[in-house]
């Protein structure tokens, strides 16, 4: 730690305050006493600046925090060219416990550490907390340039490295962050652990080839992006929502298709770039993407998912019936336990009241894999419910019912169907009821609940 250079018993002083916990209340800055102050004012020599400091030291360790400012307050006043003494003043005003307090003498704190810097440029302590009281202002720019010093004059320093690629991140200077990090990575020798921050600084910087270059995990970012833009669409309140999230949307296309000229087999950027598709309402493009996607991957579990999103697509948008069944029953070849699609395949074709047998026997191959998914429970309730089973339809709704994580109005609509089936109208309005009030987008919910009857489309 360097300290000013005439008091050898300075950094005793440092240590300890920087370890204290400093409780001091608004009452100690009226406080008045300067009878210890006084004594040692008679001389602005070095040893009557020693005698002040060291004087301070002690109410320090006695807790007497009102005395030790006193303290430094008068000993500043007698050698106002003391670095040290603005920075342990700054610093004591900086750890008051009200906020208020605290804001109120940022300016000053501002001034002495200024102060102090200038007649110590090359005090990495005095530099540092210039600059974080700074950050405390809402000066972010100037505390840039504070940290840019700090790191020109102690470029081993990698905290405060660390430090200013998070400033530039928050400035929006990517191409200095990346630069920091690239040094940062060098002296910790953990570039590796630094890959994911380098390739969204790339990506920030709109360098999408750089960013694929730079990352062994393409597949992961690709993913990690669409998820984030998709929490991103569901939470859009303005327009300024919208217009980040078409750009976020048209970012991930870009890099989805950045990925497959590297890599035509990779998964992830088939099925993100079908996403960005259906986002963009272009169902169409995004099924065409699937089925390229399914003829480019090699893995038998990427072919068996990209089915499966083509069956479920397909599905929605009401589709040849056939073509969709054709695709789950790949989807299961290339797959055979995959539970999800053995559950989708299985609920579709009770909707569709085909295959009723096959259906339950798939929805309990997924019940087997997880018995506890709520899901899966409704699935097979509803496929028992398809093929009049009406008693056990519901002992697999209340199941369903009692583990799912999150109301459901499916749920609570299904069980209005099966109570009304098994003779409870009473039961059924409730539930039926319940299910509006989780803002079911059912047809024919209401005139359910209007005609107090069971209704099928």
């Amino acid at each position: 730690m360097c300290l000013h250079n005439g008091f050898p018993k300075m950094r005793r002083f440092c240590i300890i305050l920087f370890l204290m916990p400093v409780l001091v209340s608004c009452s100690s800055l009226s406080s008045s006493r300067r009878t210890e102050g006084d004594a040692a004012l008679g001389a602005s020599s070095v040893a009557a600046q020693d005698y002040i400091f060291t004087k301070a030291v002690q109410n320090i360790a006695e807790d007497r925090y009102d005395s030790a400012l006193d303290l430094l307050q008068y000993g500043l006043a007698a050698d106002t060219s003391n670095a040290a003494g603005c920075y342990y003043l700054a610093q004591l005003y900086m750890s008051f416990r009200e906020r208020s307090v605290v804001r109120q003498y940022m300016p000053v704190c501002d001034s002495l550490l200024t102060k102090a810097v200038r007649l110590a440029p090359d005090n990495f302590w005095y530099r540092r907390l210039l600059a974080i009281n700074m950050l405390r202002m809402g000066r972010r720019e100037e505390a840039v340039v504070q940290y840019e010093e700090l790191a020109r004059r102690f470029p081993g320093n990698s905290d405060i490295l660390l430090n200013l690629a998070g400033l530039y991140d928050e400035l929006g200077q990517y191409d200095k962050e990346l630069r920091v990090l690239t040094r940062y990575g060098q002296i910790e020798d953990v570039a590796d652990e630094l890959r994911m921050q380098r390739v969204a600084c790339y990506i920030e910087m709109n360098e999408l080839d750089s960013a694929y270059l730079e990352t062994d995990e393409p597949d992961r970012i690709l993913e990690i992006l669409t998820d984030g833009v998709s929490r991103m669409l569901d939470m859009i309140e303005t327009e300024m929502d919208r217009i980040n999230c078409r750009s976020m949307v048209d970012m991930v296309s870009r890099f989805a298709d950045v990925a497959l000229k590297y890599d035509s087999s990779l998964y992830q950027a088939w099925k993100s770039k079908a996403i960005t598709q259906l986002w963009t309402d272009k169902p169409d493009m995004a099924v065409n993407t699937i089925k390229s996607g399914i003829m480019m991957v090699t893995d038998s579990l990427s072919k068996s998912k990209l089915y499966s999103m083509s069956a479920d697509l397909c599905y929605s948008m009401n589709r040849d019936r056939e073509m969709i069944y054709a695709d789950y029953d790949s989807a299961l070849v290339f797959n055979p336990a995959d539970d999800m699609v053995m559950n989708n395949y299985a609920y579709f074709l009770s909707l569709d009241g085909r295959d009723l047998q096959r259906a339950l026997d798939m929805s309990a191959r997924s019940i087997a894999k997880e018995p506890f998914n709520a899901t899966y429970l409704d699935t097979y309730a509803w496929i028992l419910f398809r093929m009049e089973l009406y008693e056990d339809a519901r002992d697999y709704l209340e199941k369903a019912l009692q583990y799912m994580e999150e109301p459901a109005a499916d749920l609570y609509e299904h069980m209005g169907d099966v109570q009304y089936m098994c003779g409870d109208s009473d039961a059924a309005l409730e539930y039926w009821h319940r299910a509006v009030q989780l803002n079911s987008d059912s047809k024919l919910l209401d005139r359910k609940i209007r005609e107090k009857k069971y209704l099928e489309e």
